[in-house]
Protein backbone atom coordinates (compact mmCIF):
# COMPACT_ATOMS: atom_id res chain seq x y z
CA UNK A 1 0.00 0.00 0.00
CA UNK A 2 1.37 3.54 -1.12
CA UNK A 3 1.00 6.03 1.76
CA UNK A 4 1.34 9.89 0.49
CA UNK A 5 2.02 12.03 4.10
CA UNK A 6 1.05 15.55 3.29
CA UNK A 7 2.02 17.49 6.24
CA UNK A 8 0.06 21.23 7.09
CA UNK A 9 0.93 24.11 9.42
CA UNK A 10 0.67 23.49 12.92
CA UNK A 11 1.66 19.77 13.11
CA UNK A 12 -1.35 18.47 10.98
CA UNK A 13 -0.66 15.27 9.30
CA UNK A 14 -2.69 14.05 6.35
CA UNK A 15 -2.28 10.45 5.42
CA UNK A 16 -3.24 9.29 1.97
CA UNK A 17 -3.51 5.37 2.15
CA UNK A 18 -4.54 4.65 -1.38
CA UNK A 19 -6.91 7.60 -1.06
CA UNK A 20 -7.79 9.87 1.95
CA UNK A 21 -10.58 11.99 2.75
CA UNK A 22 -8.97 14.32 5.25
CA UNK A 23 -8.09 11.02 7.27
CA UNK A 24 -10.73 8.57 6.39
CA UNK A 25 -8.48 5.68 4.79
CA UNK A 26 -10.82 3.91 2.12
CA UNK A 27 -9.64 0.49 1.74
CA UNK A 28 -10.15 -0.58 -1.87
CA UNK A 29 -10.75 1.69 -5.20
CA UNK A 30 -12.52 0.73 -7.96
CA UNK A 31 -11.08 2.65 -10.86
CA UNK A 32 -13.38 0.04 -13.21
CA UNK A 33 -16.57 1.70 -11.73
CA UNK A 34 -15.63 4.96 -13.22
CA UNK A 35 -14.18 3.53 -16.18
CA UNK A 36 -17.37 1.89 -17.07
CA UNK A 37 -19.32 4.89 -15.78
CA UNK A 38 -17.76 7.01 -18.15
CA UNK A 39 -18.54 4.62 -21.31
CA UNK A 40 -22.01 4.50 -20.22
CA UNK A 41 -22.30 7.94 -20.53
CA UNK A 42 -20.64 8.31 -23.63
CA UNK A 43 -17.57 10.28 -22.37
CA UNK A 44 -13.89 10.69 -23.37
CA UNK A 45 -11.09 10.53 -20.79
CA UNK A 46 -10.71 14.00 -22.67
CA UNK A 47 -13.99 15.19 -21.86
CA UNK A 48 -14.00 13.62 -18.15
CA UNK A 49 -11.06 15.20 -17.50
CA UNK A 50 -12.10 18.46 -18.58
CA UNK A 51 -11.82 21.14 -15.80
CA UNK A 52 -11.05 18.65 -13.49
CA UNK A 53 -7.41 17.41 -13.91
CA UNK A 54 -5.22 15.55 -17.16
CA UNK A 55 -6.47 13.17 -19.55
CA UNK A 56 -3.48 11.27 -17.60
CA UNK A 57 -4.84 11.08 -14.58
CA UNK A 58 -7.98 9.63 -16.04
CA UNK A 59 -5.71 6.79 -17.60
CA UNK A 60 -4.05 6.25 -14.19
CA UNK A 61 -7.50 5.48 -12.92
CA UNK A 62 -8.99 3.34 -15.50
CA UNK A 63 -5.93 1.42 -16.23
CA UNK A 64 -4.28 1.21 -13.04
CA UNK A 65 -6.52 1.82 -10.21
CA UNK A 66 -4.70 4.46 -9.09
CA UNK A 67 -6.74 6.57 -6.99
CA UNK A 68 -6.42 10.69 -7.60
CA UNK A 69 -6.07 13.17 -4.71
CA UNK A 70 -9.50 13.82 -3.21
CA UNK A 71 -10.61 16.99 -4.54
CA UNK A 72 -9.96 15.02 -8.13
CA UNK A 73 -12.10 12.60 -7.07
CA UNK A 74 -14.79 14.22 -5.91
CA UNK A 75 -15.22 16.14 -8.52
CA UNK A 76 -14.94 13.18 -10.83
CA UNK A 77 -17.82 11.69 -9.00
CA UNK A 78 -19.78 14.32 -9.22
CA UNK A 79 -19.26 14.80 -13.29
CA UNK A 80 -20.66 10.84 -13.23
CA UNK A 81 -23.41 11.25 -10.58
CA UNK A 82 -21.63 8.66 -8.60
CA UNK A 83 -20.95 8.20 -4.28
CA UNK A 84 -17.84 7.69 -2.59
CA UNK A 85 -19.84 4.67 -2.13
CA UNK A 86 -19.70 3.25 -5.95
CA UNK A 87 -15.68 3.95 -5.98
CA UNK A 88 -14.78 1.86 -2.96
CA UNK A 89 -15.31 -1.54 -2.10
CA UNK A 90 -15.89 -0.10 1.91
CA UNK A 91 -16.35 3.50 1.99
CA UNK A 92 -19.36 3.78 4.23
CA UNK A 93 -19.64 2.18 7.38
CA UNK A 94 -18.69 -1.43 8.56
CA UNK A 95 -21.12 -3.87 9.75
CA UNK A 96 -20.49 -5.64 12.55
CA UNK A 97 -20.06 -9.64 12.84
CA UNK A 98 -23.83 -9.66 14.81
CA UNK A 99 -27.06 -8.41 13.14
CA UNK A 100 -27.69 -5.09 14.29
CA UNK A 101 -30.66 -5.75 17.45
CA UNK A 102 -33.85 -3.83 17.21
CA UNK A 103 -32.97 -1.28 19.32
CA UNK A 104 -29.24 -0.50 17.62
CA UNK A 105 -31.40 0.12 14.54
CA UNK A 106 -33.08 2.67 16.49
CA UNK A 107 -30.77 4.19 17.91
CA UNK A 108 -28.86 4.92 14.97
CA UNK A 109 -32.00 6.14 12.87
CA UNK A 110 -32.43 8.78 15.82
CA UNK A 111 -29.02 9.88 15.92
CA UNK A 112 -28.96 10.38 12.08
CA UNK A 113 -32.38 11.51 12.83
CA UNK A 114 -34.12 9.65 10.35
CA UNK A 115 -37.15 9.78 13.18
CA UNK A 116 -40.32 9.45 11.57
CA UNK A 117 -41.28 6.59 12.61
CA UNK A 118 -38.52 5.98 15.51
CA UNK A 119 -41.48 6.52 18.35
CA UNK A 120 -43.73 3.79 16.66
CA UNK A 121 -41.31 1.43 16.13
CA UNK A 122 -39.85 1.81 20.21
CA UNK A 123 -43.39 1.81 21.39
CA UNK A 124 -43.90 -1.62 20.04
CA UNK A 125 -40.75 -2.98 22.09
CA UNK A 126 -42.57 -2.12 25.25
CA UNK A 127 -42.63 -5.12 27.79
CA UNK A 128 -39.90 -6.91 25.93
CA UNK A 129 -36.48 -4.88 26.66
CA UNK A 130 -34.62 -7.03 29.38
CA UNK A 131 -32.83 -4.57 32.50
CA UNK A 132 -29.79 -3.87 30.27
CA UNK A 133 -31.65 -2.69 27.36
CA UNK A 134 -33.54 0.12 29.35
CA UNK A 135 -30.39 1.99 29.31
CA UNK A 136 -30.82 2.46 25.50
CA UNK A 137 -34.26 2.58 25.41
CA UNK A 138 -34.34 5.40 27.04
CA UNK A 139 -31.08 7.21 25.69
CA UNK A 140 -33.72 7.10 22.36
CA UNK A 141 -36.51 8.52 24.14
CA UNK A 142 -34.55 11.45 25.54
CA UNK A 143 -32.59 12.35 22.02
CA UNK A 144 -35.87 12.07 20.89
CA UNK A 145 -37.37 14.36 22.77
CA UNK A 146 -34.30 16.94 22.16
CA UNK A 147 -34.80 16.81 18.29
CA UNK A 148 -38.62 17.72 19.05
CA UNK A 149 -37.37 20.67 21.24
CA UNK A 150 -38.97 19.53 24.41
CA UNK A 151 -35.55 20.12 26.66
CA UNK A 152 -36.85 19.34 29.50
CA UNK A 153 -38.73 16.38 29.22
CA UNK A 154 -35.15 15.05 27.51
CA UNK A 155 -33.34 16.51 30.47
CA UNK A 156 -35.48 14.43 32.96
CA UNK A 157 -35.16 11.06 30.77
CA UNK A 158 -31.32 11.15 29.99
CA UNK A 159 -31.13 11.07 34.32
CA UNK A 160 -32.64 8.13 33.58
CA UNK A 161 -30.24 6.90 31.48
CA UNK A 162 -27.43 7.69 34.17
CA UNK A 163 -29.36 5.74 36.62
CA UNK A 164 -28.95 2.25 34.52
CA UNK A 165 -25.44 3.39 34.05
CA UNK A 166 -24.29 4.09 37.25
CA UNK A 167 -23.00 7.20 35.55
CA UNK A 168 -19.56 4.88 34.36
CA UNK A 169 -17.82 6.36 32.73
CA UNK A 170 -16.61 3.44 30.38
CA UNK A 171 -20.31 2.65 29.41
CA UNK A 172 -21.45 4.89 25.98
CA UNK A 173 -24.89 5.62 27.11
CA UNK A 174 -23.30 7.57 29.98
CA UNK A 175 -20.84 9.94 27.59
CA UNK A 176 -24.35 10.35 25.36
CA UNK A 177 -26.46 11.40 28.03
CA UNK A 178 -24.10 14.20 29.15
CA UNK A 179 -23.56 15.11 25.78
CA UNK A 180 -27.56 15.29 24.70
CA UNK A 181 -27.91 17.11 28.56
CA UNK A 182 -25.09 19.54 27.36
CA UNK A 183 -27.49 19.97 24.32
CA UNK A 184 -30.35 20.67 26.11
CA UNK A 185 -29.04 23.02 28.43
CA UNK A 186 -27.34 24.69 25.03
CA UNK A 187 -30.51 24.68 23.46
CA UNK A 188 -31.99 26.72 26.73
CA UNK A 189 -29.13 29.12 26.42
CA UNK A 190 -27.71 27.72 29.64
CA UNK A 191 -24.19 27.75 28.07
CA UNK A 192 -22.50 27.58 31.71
CA UNK A 193 -24.04 24.00 32.36
CA UNK A 194 -23.49 22.97 28.63
CA UNK A 195 -20.09 23.00 28.86
CA UNK A 196 -19.83 21.59 32.60
CA UNK A 197 -21.52 18.04 30.89
CA UNK A 198 -19.47 18.81 27.72
CA UNK A 199 -16.60 18.66 30.02
CA UNK A 200 -17.33 15.60 31.81
CA UNK A 201 -17.16 14.08 28.53
CA UNK A 202 -13.80 15.84 27.30
CA UNK A 203 -12.52 14.93 30.69
CA UNK A 204 -12.90 10.95 29.78
CA UNK A 205 -11.45 11.24 26.38
CA UNK A 206 -8.01 12.71 28.36
CA UNK A 207 -8.18 9.35 30.15
CA UNK A 208 -8.46 7.28 27.48
CA UNK A 209 -11.13 5.42 29.10
CA UNK A 210 -11.98 2.38 26.86
CA UNK A 211 -15.98 2.15 26.07
CA UNK A 212 -16.45 -1.66 25.06
CA UNK A 213 -19.94 -1.08 24.41
CA UNK A 214 -19.56 1.56 21.95
CA UNK A 215 -19.77 1.66 18.01
CA UNK A 216 -17.90 4.41 15.34
CA UNK A 217 -21.32 5.60 15.07
CA UNK A 218 -21.60 7.19 18.56
CA UNK A 219 -17.97 7.69 18.71
CA UNK A 220 -18.22 10.01 15.68
CA UNK A 221 -21.64 11.22 16.43
CA UNK A 222 -20.20 12.61 19.87
CA UNK A 223 -16.98 13.96 17.84
CA UNK A 224 -19.05 16.28 15.55
CA UNK A 225 -21.26 17.19 18.28
CA UNK A 226 -18.65 18.47 20.56
CA UNK A 227 -16.54 19.95 17.54
CA UNK A 228 -19.83 22.01 16.50
CA UNK A 229 -21.10 22.65 20.14
CA UNK A 230 -17.48 24.07 21.57
CA UNK A 231 -17.23 26.03 17.60
CA UNK A 232 -21.25 27.50 18.67
CA UNK A 233 -19.54 28.29 22.25
CA UNK A 234 -16.65 30.43 20.84
CA UNK A 235 -14.13 27.51 22.18
CA UNK A 236 -12.26 27.55 18.93
CA UNK A 237 -9.40 25.34 20.36
CA UNK A 238 -11.48 23.03 21.68
CA UNK A 239 -13.53 22.34 18.66
CA UNK A 240 -10.82 22.39 16.84
CA UNK A 241 -9.26 19.44 19.06
CA UNK A 242 -12.46 17.36 18.53
CA UNK A 243 -12.43 17.32 14.81
CA UNK A 244 -9.43 15.88 14.92
CA UNK A 245 -10.17 13.65 17.51
CA UNK A 246 -13.10 12.12 15.11
CA UNK A 247 -11.08 12.70 11.81
CA UNK A 248 -8.09 10.56 13.60
CA UNK A 249 -10.60 7.92 14.73
CA UNK A 250 -12.51 7.43 11.17
CA UNK A 251 -8.88 6.79 9.82
CA UNK A 252 -7.63 4.56 12.23
CA UNK A 253 -11.28 2.58 11.94
CA UNK A 254 -11.96 2.96 7.95
CA UNK A 255 -15.05 4.45 8.33
CA UNK A 256 -16.75 7.58 7.12
CA UNK A 257 -19.63 9.35 8.87
CA UNK A 258 -19.96 12.58 9.34
CA UNK A 259 -16.56 13.32 7.42
CA UNK A 260 -18.21 16.22 5.91
CA UNK A 261 -19.61 18.08 9.23
CA UNK A 262 -16.38 17.22 10.53
CA UNK A 263 -14.17 19.09 7.85
CA UNK A 264 -16.52 21.66 8.12
CA UNK A 265 -15.91 22.32 11.77
CA UNK A 266 -12.22 21.94 11.39
CA UNK A 267 -12.39 24.73 8.88
CA UNK A 268 -14.50 26.77 11.26
CA UNK A 269 -12.27 26.46 14.21
CA UNK A 270 -8.91 27.93 12.54
CA UNK A 271 -11.32 30.66 9.98
CA UNK A 272 -9.74 34.00 11.44
CA UNK A 273 -6.38 32.06 12.15
CA UNK A 274 -4.52 33.89 9.16
CA UNK A 275 -0.95 31.44 9.78
CA UNK A 276 -3.59 28.24 8.91
CA UNK A 277 -5.17 29.80 5.95
CA UNK A 278 -3.78 27.07 3.69
CA UNK A 279 -5.43 24.60 6.21
CA UNK A 280 -8.93 26.49 6.36
CA UNK A 281 -9.04 26.20 2.40
CA UNK A 282 -8.44 22.78 2.99
CA UNK A 283 -10.48 21.87 5.40
CA UNK A 284 -13.45 23.77 3.64
CA UNK A 285 -12.97 22.66 0.62
CA UNK A 286 -13.12 18.59 1.99
CA UNK A 287 -16.08 19.78 3.36
CA UNK A 288 -17.92 21.70 0.54
CA UNK A 289 -17.30 18.54 -1.75
CA UNK A 290 -17.91 15.70 0.46
CA UNK A 291 -21.40 17.98 1.48
CA UNK A 292 -22.18 18.41 -2.41
CA UNK A 293 -21.52 13.98 -2.97
CA UNK A 294 -23.49 13.76 0.61
CA UNK A 295 -26.32 15.90 -0.16
CA UNK A 296 -25.96 17.75 2.48
CA UNK A 297 -28.06 20.48 2.00
CA UNK A 298 -27.82 22.06 5.27
CA UNK A 299 -24.56 22.20 5.63
CA UNK A 300 -23.62 23.57 2.01
CA UNK A 301 -25.99 26.69 3.08
CA UNK A 302 -23.10 26.85 5.90
CA UNK A 303 -19.91 26.99 3.84
CA UNK A 304 -18.41 29.64 2.63
CA UNK A 305 -16.95 28.20 -0.74
CA UNK A 306 -16.48 30.50 -3.74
Amino acid sequence: MITIYIFLSGGIVLLINVITIDGSVLPLFLGSIIYNKRREMNLTQIELADDICTQNTISKIEKHNIAPTVNILIKICLKLNLTLNDVFSDFSSKTSAKEDSALDVLEKDTLLKNTSDVAERLSSLEGKLSDNDMKQYELITGVLDYWKGNFDASLFTLDKVLQYTKSADDDIYTLLAYLFKGLDYLGQEHNDRAQYYFQMISNACDEDVELKNANELEILFICKTLAGSFAEMQSYQTSFDFSQRGLKFANEKHVSYFLDELNYFAALSIKDDKSKKADYETFNNLAYYLAKVNENSDLLKKIDHK
